[in-house]
């Protein structure tokens, strides 16, 4: 199993997870042209997905779901909630949050999470033996969340804004606290204490994605994960809003 970005942070997130004969596109906040271009950047055509999982319906990871899947006909996936908030003519294939589903050979485990939404949902696949989670767009660590990543082998976490910047920064006052509360998204610390509580021989990966870009700097967010992982052996990597990640492959050094 691999997995890529074609870009995260809130101008527009999505990820593809792929097998040797399943890919699967998760969230796509960019508009129909931006993303055939990026996916064209990772070797990809839309013709190649064989599903789009959707998180939940905020506009920088859903805008491009409905042309997308229309022009190439791609089965969409998501939350019931999720699937009323955007519109039951868009998506076909509501998940079961309880339950596991497959899409070709990957496995999917959905997660409930803390976001201001109607149902929002983040990942964890399996195939072949390997895990790799996919979570932001959350305010807090629920239990559900700490338990249902860990055991993995690679994970793509949310590291969106630093406090001491947020609290600094231009944002009027009710969106800072959006922002830093429950239902928002999480801080360096928060993401630093995610991976405290998962981390294991078993993680080789840690991807930093939908880093703000008015109140977190990579620097700091290097910093956090240089700190929480200094005594693991861990590929870390950050994402970025413009080009995302390449492919990364899951179990290789």
């Amino acid at each position: 199993m691999r997995f890529a970005s074609l870009g995260s942070g809130s101008r527009g997130n999505g990820s593809i997870v792929a097998s040797q004969t399943t890919i699967v596109l998760v969230d796509c906040g960019f508009h129909y042209k931006e993303a055939f271009a990026r996916l064209k950047r990772l070797g990809l055509d839309p013709e190649d997905l064989d599903g789009i999982l959707v998180t939940h319906e905020h506009s920088d990871h859903v805008s491009g779901v409905e042309a997308l899947a229309n022009k190439h006909s791609i089965p969409v996936y998501a939350s019931r909630g999720t699937w009323i908030e955007v519109g039951t003519d868009r998506f076909n294939n509501p998940i079961n949050i309880s339950g596991l589903f497959s899409i070709g050979d990957i496995d999917i485990s959905p997660v409930t999470v803390p976001h201001d939404a109607r149902e929002p949902l983040q990942f964890v696949f399996h195939c072949n033996g390997m895990r790799l989670g996919i979570l932001s767009d959350l305010g807090s660590l629920s239990p559900r969340v700490i338990e249902g990543y860990q055991d993995l082998d690679a994970i793509s976490v949310e590291f969106n804004h630093d406090l001491e910047l947020l609290q600094k920064g231009p944002y009027p006052a009710f969106l800072k606290t959006r922002v830093s509360g429950d239902f928002g998204h999480l801080n360096n610390a928060q993401a630093s204490e995610l991976l405290q509580r998962i981390v294991s021989d078993r993680l080789k990966t840690v991807v930093a994605c939908h880093i703000s870009e008015t109140n977190n700097d990579t620097s700091r967010v290097k910093q956090a994960l240089d700190h929480v992982l200094a005594h693991q052996d861990v590929q870390r990597l950050i994402a970025s809003q413009s080009d995302g990640f390449n492919w990364i492959e899951i179990g290789r050094p």
